[in-house]
């Protein structure tokens, strides 16, 4: 078995298409003219084929050419291998130009509602051959996750930031009021955030995504209060239901005034007119195509936003006057 199987298997694609040639016409002339080759070099191709694999696959004669038992059966293996050359050949273009592969995206909370679905979406459009794999995450488990290799990109409001990671914004929000049906300002088309001085606020723990936490408390103050923040966490209350329930306001970006659950108001804030940047997130190192055409897709989506080089953080909103612990960027 040794020596012809692994003859067999150093047959160049080059002598199959030869084969199939002379087998299709069955004369070695035509065959020749339609390889655009001489006729001898062909014929001897033809030879050192049926020497490599120990048989003959034609019977020639002075008057015809016919093929052979294994003729007939190396046939129908030489169009199927030739078949697949091709496709994998065309796959492999394909991947090299983000065309085709596989995406693992982790994507923050409020970027379900609209951003997420908008930009999946647009991806698929142009690139339908690449499979999306998303789920959710903390904004702090996404470093992490990056360092062990299980997603590609990430979706996030207000991003952790590492000098590893590549970090663009693709979108600005402004912020919306959450409040209960029942809430004396639930009718209104627009409040100020200070209106809402003496409620309590329910947020989520700090250590889940500390640059966007910081970012909300940062807008209070500059709204002229410090909050007072129940023990109860925002995401929790949103997606058991159970938001409506709790005698308390929230803050969060526009975007999710189409989902509110049952009892809650979305109400637009005149002031302050702070935003949040939701933003894409890979790794500087990744020379994925994929990766490369996901970020295009995004910049396009929504617009165009400035570059951000690595390790930069998101902006989020203007510290007040005076305050040493705030910045610009937060």
């Amino acid at each position: 078995m040794g020596e012809g199987y692994a003859a067999a298997g150093m047959v160049e694609l080059r002598h199959l298409r030869y084969f199939i040639a002379v087998a299709e016409e069955l004369n070695f002339t035509r065959a020749a003219q339609r390889m655009h080759m001489a006729q001898p070099p062909l014929s001897a191709a033809i030879r050192q084929l049926e020497r490599d694999l120990g048989v003959d696959l034609f019977v020639r004669t002075t008057r015809e050419v016919k093929l052979t038992d294994a003729g007939r059966a190396f046939l129908q293996g030489a169009r199927r291998t030739l078949a697949d050359a091709e496709r994998a050949a065309e796959d492999a273009k394909r991947a090299a130009a983000g065309e085709l592969g596989r995406l693992r995206i982790a994507y923050s909370w409020s970027t379900r509602f609209e951003t997420l679905p908008a930009l999946g979406r647009a991806f698929r459009a142009s690139h339908p051959g690449v499979e999306l794999l998303a789920q959710e995450m903390w904004n702090a488990r996404m470093p992490p996750a990056f360092g062990s290799g299980s997603i590609d990109i990430a979706l996030s409001l207000c991003p952790e930031v590492a000098a590893e990671l590549e970090v663009a914004p693709i979108r600005k929000e402004r912020l919306v009021a959450l409040l209960p049906e029942a809430h004396r300002l639930a009718g209104e088309e627009a409040i100020r955030l200070s209106a809402l001085a003496d409620e309590e606020f329910v947020l989520f723990p700090r250590e889940i995504a500390p640059r966007l936490h910081d970012a909300f408390v940062a807008i209070y103050r500059r709204a002229g209060f410090e909050p007072r923040v129940r023990n109860e966490s925002f995401h929790t209350g949103w997606d058991l239901g159970v938001l409506a329930e709790i005698p308390a306001v929230a803050m969060a970006p526009q975007t999710v005034a189409g989902g509110v659950p049952d009892g809650i108001v979305a109400v637009a804030l005149s002031e302050p007119t702070d935003s949040l940047e939701t933003c894409l997130v890979w790794r500087g190192d990744d020379s994925s195509p994929a990766v490369a055409a996901f970020v295009a897709v995004g910049r396009s989506a929504f617009g165009s936003m400035p570059a951000r080089h690595r390790g930069q953080k998101a902006s989020g909103p203007a510290a007040p006057s005076g305050d040493p612990t705030l910045t610009g960027s937060v």
